[in-house]
């Protein structure tokens, strides 16, 4: 009987994270600490869990005092998702650093029976948010070079194994790709975004635009799904065979925007364009550019007004608008690379399983936000 610690427990991950150790018996983890600003929303009341109200960029003190408080000395698994997201790259690192910083210090205060602490990070180690010369090569290995220039998952990864070589625990690092999930409160996913995107659409009587271009529409990506990751990661802890290693985690076959986007409108009964993703780009630009031709951002902000009434008339959660991340969906469907990773290495150690990109990610995540009044639950 030991004690799981999650950081970041309201987001996407740390939710799925929660509601996976739930599915393991007392025998297994006796207490489950949450470790966030807001107390986690499940599905399940089970007493194992303990909110810890902290805020990781305050005083190590007071993040050690609350763990402390917590029963976190009886920690013997770590999990790590906790992100504070920033416009400017260096403010971005700065930021991340300090939040693991801290954690770490805490941890070291209070947690002197760990045994493995897993670090989420994702496919930015392989240059993916950048392309051309800084994108690893196809598929991409967890021991491919870094890139040039500043990332912070490397920064924080060069801290975890410093961390864990001081207090002698088992380190992982854990990195997916397009995390499909929703999470009350905390809705960053490109699901979710997708979702509002699509409803908004089908309240202006309008097809479903895809914002890229034909290349885009046309590549292989690999999506990791919420539940599917954190399974993987409880997997990983378990197994001495993973300690000291990194991992990419995705669903087991990667999927392509052409056949995504009829599923998408199949759902909300949404018309497809005729070519649906627009011209075909430069071929000089095809992976090294962003090529968007239909902005969803723009169309989202150029619509308020026909937000609000639609919100108004189907009585939506009056905070929906703001767990849209249009500039994400932008990006996603408008990079003209692809991401494919490789799961040798999660193979190797006894992995076997894999999610349906559809059936597990994105459709239970649509009917999630029906449920919850993110979007309506009918046109």
């Amino acid at each position: 009987m030991s004690t799981a610690i999650v950081f970041g427990a309201t987001g996407v991950s740390g939710i799925a994270c929660l509601r996976a150790l739930l599915q393991t018996p007392v025998s297994e983890y006796k207490s489950i600490l949450a470790v966030s600003r807001r107390a986690p929303a499940l599905d399940a009341n089970d007493n194992r869990v303990k909110h810890v109200n902290v805020d990781l960029m305050g005083p190590v003190e007071i993040i050690a005092d609350g763990l402390r408080k917590a029963g976190g000395a009886d920690a013997a698994h770590v999990f790590f998702y906790s992100y504070i997201a920033k416009e400017e790259e260096e403010d971005l690192v700065e930021t991340n650093r300090k939040l693991f910083s801290h954690s770490l210090e805490a941890l070291a205060q209070v947690a002197t029976k760990l045994q493995v602490l897993l670090l989420q990070t994702g496919y930015k180690y392989y240059g993916v948010h950048k392309g051309g010369e800084y994108l690893a090569t196809y598929p991409f290995q967890e021991s491919a070079p870094r890139h040039q220039g500043l990332n912070f998952y490397y920064v924080q990864e060069d801290m975890l194994k410093d961390a864990a070589k001081k207090g002698g625990y088992h380190w992982i690092v854990s990195r997916p790709n397009f995390i499909l999930g929703e999470s009350k409160g905390n809705f960053m996913s490109l699901a979710v975004t997708l979702g509002q995107y699509a409803s908004l659409l089908k309240y202006l009587d309008k097809s479903l635009i895809f914002p890229g271009s034909s290349a885009t529409y046309n590549l292989p990506y690999d999506f990791s799904t919420a539940n599917h990751n954190a399974a993987h990661q409880l997997f990983l802890v378990k197994n001495e065979k993973a300690y000291d290693r990194a991992f990419n985690i995705h669903d087991g076959k990667p999927m392509r925007f052409s056949d995504l986007w009829p599923k998408v409108a199949d759902y909300f009964g949404l018309s497809l364009d005729s070519p649906p993703a627009g011209d075909a780009p430069d071929p000089s630009k095809i992976g090294k550019e962003v090529v968007l031709l239909h902005s969803s951002a723009e169309f989202a902000q150029q619509n308020e007004s026909a937000i609000d009434e639609y919100s108004k008339k189907h009585d939506l959660d009056p905070s929906a608008s703001k767990y849209a991340t249009w500039e994400f969906l932008d990006f996603a469907t408008s990079r003209t690379w692809s991401d494919q990773g490789s799961l040798d290495a999660a193979r190797s150690v006894g992995w076997t399983k894999d999610s349906d990109i559809w059936g597990q990610g994105f459709k239970p995540v649509f009917d999630a936000m029906r449920e919850d009044k993110i979007i309506p639950r009918s046109a």
